[in-house]
């Protein structure tokens, strides 16, 4: 029921946000409402970029940032490829090997800034460049293509003839996210490490621990979106996750999770995963460019946290400054000397 009637006035926000541009599309931008059937087949072209944020959120709620995660679903997508035409693997057991293998290269993040202590931001974006390089070696010059129409019905299929395959496991997936943070202990861990990580120490939390797991999850997530793009195409670049960053991190700031960590949750991920998808498409299908959707979503980026850390009570409270300011009294002038 959460999931209908938010109760959250961001989550609300969002609500009505996606009402008015999904409208707005529909009315202004002639072939963007193909009947209900088409307009569910939008959601094959953004859907990659949810998974991504479904598990970028788990690891924001920490208070930390994950960069790596374009460089790994591309990795994970080539490692499938390898196994399934050099080596003649099952393509199924293949993709659960390489969404094992992101998995793994999450958990390398996480010991790299626990145990290291590297900070988030340096240790993944230095992955980043070391993931994208092992991918591209890999691939090699003729990237591999055509894993046959089984492997395709996961970025293409519908069930009933009409409902995305896509669209129902991003919804498994959200609801079982969203259960996770709410209703387990290594959720609320999740959420204290985010909102006190002092507190959770002394509190007895594992903080490396935690850390790692959330790192180790936004892996798996950020491999299955590679797998999803390379059944969606039918072909595998090493490139291939690139555009999902900026995206995805956009999708999980816009839900509400703030980027400092310890607030938020997946209902708003969700709804911020369709606002910005259908945005994206209209745009596309409206004749505007790519570049110049990019540039958009920068934008909302950017105002999203700005937005957050305004009306956040753990980030810029104009409020109290404004009472603060009020309360000081002007200094009394010093007599003239005689």
């Amino acid at each position: 029921m959460k999931y209908l009637f938010p109760r959250q006035p961001w989550d609300r926000a969002l609500v009505a946000i996606l009402v008015a541009l999904f409208s707005g599309f529909c009315i202004f931008t002639p072939g963007f409402y193909d009947g209900f059937h088409g307009t569910l087949a939008i959601t094959e072209e953004f859907l990659p970029f949810g998974f991504v944020a479904l598990g970028l959120s788990v690891v924001i709620l920490t208070g930390g940032i994950d960069l790596s995660v374009g460089s790994i679903s591309g990795l994970a997508a080539v490692i499938m490829a390898i196994l399934i035409k050099s080596y003649g693997l099952n393509t199924w057991l293949a993709v659960l090997l390489a969404i094992g293998a992101g998995g793994g290269l999450g958990w390398l993040n996480g010991q790299i800034i626990t145990r290291l202590r590297v900070e988030p931001l340096i240790a993944t974006l230095s992955t980043n460049f070391i993931y994208s390089s092992i991918a591209i070696a890999l691939a090699g010059a003729s990237p591999p293509y055509g894993f046959g129409p089984a492997f395709g019905e996961l970025g293409t299929g519908a069930l009933a003839g009409w409902v995305p395959v896509q669209l129902v496991i991003f919804i498994v997936l959200a609801i079982g996210f969203s259960g996770l943070i709410t209703r387990t202990g290594y959720g609320r861990r999740l959420v204290m490490i985010g909102y006190n990580r002092d507190a959770a120490h002394y509190a007895g939390v594992s903080v490396a621990s935690v850390e790692r797991r959330a790192y180790c999850i936004s892996g798996i997530m950020a491999a299955f979106a590679g797998i999803v793009l390379a059944s969606y195409y039918d072909a595998v670049r090493a490139d291939m996750g690139d555009i999902l960053l900026l995206t995805s991190i956009t999708m999980v700031v816009l839900g509400g999770i703030s980027i400092f960590g310890g607030e938020g949750g997946i209902l708003g991920v969700t709804l911020a995963v369709m606002i910005l998808g259908v945005l994206r498409q209209g745009m596309l299908i409206a004749g505007f460019s790519d570049m110049v959707t990019t540039m958009l979503i920068g934008a909302i980026l950017l105002s999203s946290i700005a937005i957050k850390n305004l009306f956040s009570s753990r980030g810029f409270d104009l409020g109290s400054i404004i009472r603060r300011l009020s309360s000081l009294r002007p200094p009394e002038r010093m007599a003239p000397r005689s």
